[in-house]
């Protein structure tokens, strides 16, 4: 693995997100949050969570 990649579960996603483990299952089955399944477990790249979120950010100061 790269240097600096920090994979995380779907707990560790929602306690970041404030929002509840099904919502984050939910959200990356439909695409919506960068996943990768692993057998029956979502795994995510805190990096790939933490840009995109910054990105939205940006668009809602935007808008603003």
């Amino acid at each position: 693995m790269g240097k600096g990649v920090q994979i995380v579960t779907v707990k560790e996603v929602a306690a970041v997100l404030r929002i509840k483990e099904g919502t984050v299952c939910r959200l990356a089955s439909e695409g919506r949050l960068p996943a990768v399944k692993v057998g029956k477990s979502w795994r995510f790249d805190m990096g790939r969570i933490e840009r995109l979120f910054r990105g939205i950010q940006k668009t809602l100061k935007e808008e603003v």
